[in-house]
């Protein structure tokens, strides 16, 4: 993963999704804006008698203003109950919500108007539905229920919110996984250009390893896991998803190859615990740029005594990885750019991360004076 992922924008790009937050906060407030204007305009007809009372003015922006907080109340609903439902019961959690939001934001707009001019002062159809939602829900009272039917009537003007940002979101990820794969036939097309043989490179690395083993058999194991590497590489990792399983096996295959070729200097540890379900994927090579990120920085770039704890822990629906290795020391003239110190796989890494497990995965590295840790978090499933 030496090159990292283009990310120019187009002006088209940059005008639907802001580079940067200043951007983004405009461009909401600009919607929210057009958004009150537009249907408070077309509220006016029916308002025309009493539209030149500054009261009723301003209550008629105050009851569209009252979609901005719910909006970003329902999107925090939903960003908090995704991690823990899916599916029917997200979706019937989430209405349910968004009604129960409606229906309070509704009461307390109409008991600051009554509070403020005076419920009777207003409209007589503003009065009306003010009237039955200052009621407390009564059984008994079929009419007040009403009031229910009248929140799910407004439901339409959060969809057409919550569609922007559906579409955004689906465009946005579109364009995401095209960069994506786009980088992935460019890689592999370099690759293409200057490939051997694979049948030919085995079959010098077994002549190789039989000339090797009567003479030493630790160089012949050597040889014959650095084989069964490169045959993962080339017929194992050109999916986008892997089975956790053989993912697993390529992981273990390479901390085994470091550990000979390091014996004499550094330490390594790999502990795995939970079960490997048949189900469980993740994307192709993840694990393995992160300890290759490990052993680089922490061990190749170093001729001392070094380490890397390695530990991954497999639950059900989420796999936690934790990665922690020596770094060598330096002088303040020789230390990377904190912009630099993460290196171009981790931060391809991140962007895949980005792509496959939007908001659903946690990626965190420290970085010390002589460790450099990283932790990761995220689902064991295909996006």
């Amino acid at each position: 993963m030496g090159n990292s992922i283009r990310t120019e924008h187009s002006f088209f790009e940059s005008l639907i999704f802001p580079p940067t937050p200043a951007v983004r906060i405009a461009h909401h407030v600009c919607f929210w804006i057009g958004f009150v204007v537009l249907h408070f305009a077309y509220s006016l007809p029916t308002l025309s008698n009493v539209v030149a009372d500054p009261r009723f003015t301003l209550v008629g922006v105050i009851y569209f203003l009252k979609f901005i907080p719910n909006y970003y109340f329902c999107v925090a609903l939903y960003n908090f109950l995704s991690r823990y439902l899916k599916g029917f019961l997200l979706g019937l959690a989430v209405f349910f919500g968004t009604i129960l939001s409606l229906h309070t934001f509704n009461t307390l707009i109409f008991m600051f108007v009554d509070m403020t001019y005076g419920l009777e002062t207003m409209p007589e159809r503003f009065r009306l539905i003010g009237g039955l939602h200052l009621k407390l829900l009564r059984l008994e009272d079929p009419l007040t229920w009403t009031v229910l039917a009248y929140d799910l009537s407004e439901l339409e003007l959060l969809l057409f919110t919550a569609s922007v940002k559906v579409g955004l979101y689906a465009a946005r990820q579109t364009i995401l996984r095209q960069k994506l794969q786009t980088e992935a036939l460019g890689m592999e097309l370099k690759v293409l250009k200057t490939q051997i043989n694979p049948h030919f490179v085995f079959n010098v690395l077994n002549a190789a390893y039989a000339k090797i083993l009567p003479i030493s058999e630790e160089a012949a194991e050597y040889l014959q896991k650095s084989s069964e590497i490169i045959r993962f590489a080339l017929y194992e990792a050109n999916e986008e998803f892997i089975k956790l399983e053989k993912e697993m096996a390529y992981l273990n295959q390479y901390v085994q190859l470091e550990s000979i070729r390091n014996t004499h200097r550094c330490k390594v540890s790999l502990v795995q615990e939970g079960r490997i379900l048949e189900s469980h994927e993740i994307p192709t090579l993840l694990l393995i740029t992160l300890v290759e990120n490990a052993f680089k920085h922490g061990v190749h770039a170093s001729r001392h005594p070094s380490f890397v704890d390695i530990k991954i822990f497999i639950h059900p629906d989420k796999l936690e990885c934790n990665i922690i290795n020596s770094v060598p020391q330096r002088s303040a003239e020789a230390q990377p750019a904190p912009e630099q110190a993460t290196g171009l796989g981790l931060a391809n890494l991140k962007k895949r991360l980005e792509i496959y497990y939007p908001n659903r995965y946690h990626f965190e590295t420290i970085a010390k004076d002589q460790t450099f840790k990283v932790i990761l978090s995220m689902p064991l499933t295909a996006a």
